[in-house]
């Protein structure tokens, strides 16, 4: 086996190794309680299937308002909206959490907080999608049906709905395995009556040392999440490269929803921290513990960013093979509890060994988002060159060093920084590996679960300069190697 296979083979192994723990650890010694299993899947489902229809309800509306923008001196707005569309998905979870939180009151804990948050999250996200694919696919049926006279109502419930239904549906199958799988927000606003499978998981192994039982819920849950994400990643689009005249589907209203929802996230945020500010006194007997946790979220930010960034040129140098590639494609991230889970077995759990296990779970989770965020569309832009190379006698090391390297860093540092931002607001995971707040997002995650929000929402801030500084010290590195070791 050449370095170039062994390394392949790592890469794969690091991401399933979760899963092949599992296997070599699943013993069916004793059933689990069977009210308690099904009352947690129940919940799990009903949350997931609601967060999925209402982000899909939301993001049709809001797209037809994207739609709105599509032309002329609008199209600068349209990006800045959709930019406001993708930031819940692209900050921590604890943000939304806590604008939300501070804005509804009374929080409707349970399974409606639970779906009101995933809603919240993910609508934006369904929004630019669903544009995307109404202008790829269906510019040139609208025009048409416009020209012929066609009303907005006759064509959205006899053209475009039923010619969109199968990407409907794999969008909405795509929000609910997310939101099937989800842990920070079920910990934070679940409560006592909304346990999903993955709260369950983490109070086995927390609050029972029950790790039979736990076993087995990870094993139900990753069967149960690897078979819809098998569904869910089948659908493909279709591209176009002329502009269509959208004006029979326009609708203003959808910019309303955006710029509302915008609003809230903004106006819950800042009224929480401008009322925090006046409980300031409260932080002084916590000076040495901010400063100390913050170099921790500074320490797992970087960490996370210098290990994702690593993953991803190492997945560039093993390109291009096709079953490598197809693995990438097919493969689902576990679930958070899985993957902590894992870890927690592997070595001790006290003194410096959480920095080390958080960001590799970290990275584990992040690794294959990012390479859906792009990664795998810059490889296949710079295929026609490594042939080229090939072609002309280029051995694979050369080609990394002088056509890969010099043209991916910059958007591997990019995407490291993204895992960095996500790493300095991580809560959920960082609550399994490590036995006491060892960052500002677990010290803020305290303040929320004590009901103390306004003061939860300055502490955040930190969170913010934190994350900025890990972003700015990925994307700044990512250069510097660009510079020093590109030809």
């Amino acid at each position: 086996m050449n370095l170039r296979n062994a390394l392949r083979f790592s890469v794969v192994i690091f991401l399933l190794l979760p899963f092949l723990f599992l296997l070599t650890q699943f013993r069916i010694t004793q059933w689990p309680d069977t009210g308690e299993l099904l009352w947690a899947f129940k919940n799990s489902f009903i949350q997931a299937f609601f967060s999925a229809v209402f982000a899909l309800i939301i993001g049709f509306w809001v797209s037809l308002g994207l739609l709105s923008l599509n032309s002329g001196p609008y199209k600068k707005l349209r990006f800045v909206l959709e930019i406001f569309c993708l930031l819940p998905n692209f900050l921590p979870p604890i943000f939304i959490l806590l604008s939300t939180l501070n804005v509804v009151d009374p929080f409707p804990m349970g399974v409606t907080g639970i779906v009101l948050i995933h809603t919240l999250m993910n609508f934006g996200l369904v929004a630019v999608l669903l544009a995307g694919i109404i202008e790829n696919k269906m510019g040139g049926m609208i025009e048409l049906a416009y020209v012929e006279g066609s009303s907005r109502w006759q064509f959205l419930t006899r053209g475009l709905l039923p010619f969109l239904k199968k990407d409907f549906w794999l969008l909405g199958l795509f929000i609910f395995v997310v939101c099937f799988g989800s842990f920070a927000v079920p910990l934070i606003v679940g409560g006592g009556k909304g346990t999903t499978v993955e709260v369950l998981i983490y109070e086995k192994i927390r609050l029972s040392n029950n790790w039979g039982d736990a076993v087995l819920l990870a094993f139900l849950q990753s069967t149960f999440i690897f078979a819809l994400s098998f569904i869910a990643s089948r659908g493909k689009g279709a591209h176009v490269t002329r502009e269509a005249n959208l004006n029979l589907i326009k609708s203003f209203s959808g910019v309303f929803i955006i710029v509302g929802l915008s609003f809230m996230y903004l106006f819950g945020y800042l009224q929480g921290f401008f009322s925090g500010l006046a409980l300031i006194t409260n932080f002084y007997e916590l000076q040495s513990a901010l400063f100390w946790n913050f170099l921790g979220s500074m320490a797992l930010g970087v960490t996370v960013g210098v290990l994702c960034y690593a993953g991803l040129m190492l997945i560039a140098y093993c390109w291009p093979k096709a079953w490598f590639e197809k693995f990438l494609n097919g493969y689902v991230a576990p679930s958070t509890s899985l993957a902590c889970f894992s870890l927690l077995l592997i070595g001790p759990n006290e003194g410096f060994y959480p920095f080390i296990k958080i960001p590799i779970a970290l990275t584990l989770l992040s690794l294959n988002s990012l390479f859906r965020m792009g990664w795998d569309g810059e490889l296949h832009a710079l295929q026609s060159q490594i042939t080229v190379a090939y072609a002309m006698g280029a051995s694979r090391s050369q080609i990394f060093k002088e056509i890969l390297f010099p043209q991916l860093s910059a958007r591997a540092g990019l995407l490291a920084g993204i895992a960095s931002i996500w790493a300095c607001g991580d809560f959920a995971v960082s609550r399994i590996l490590a036995h006491r707040d060892l960052s500002i997002a677990m010290m803020t995650e305290t303040l929320m679960s004590g009901y103390r929000l306004n003061q939860a929402i300055v502490l955040s801030s930190l969170i913010i300069l934190a994350g900025l500084l890990c972003f700015f010290i990925c994307v700044g590195g990512s250069r510097v190697l660009r510079r020093k070791f590109a030809p």
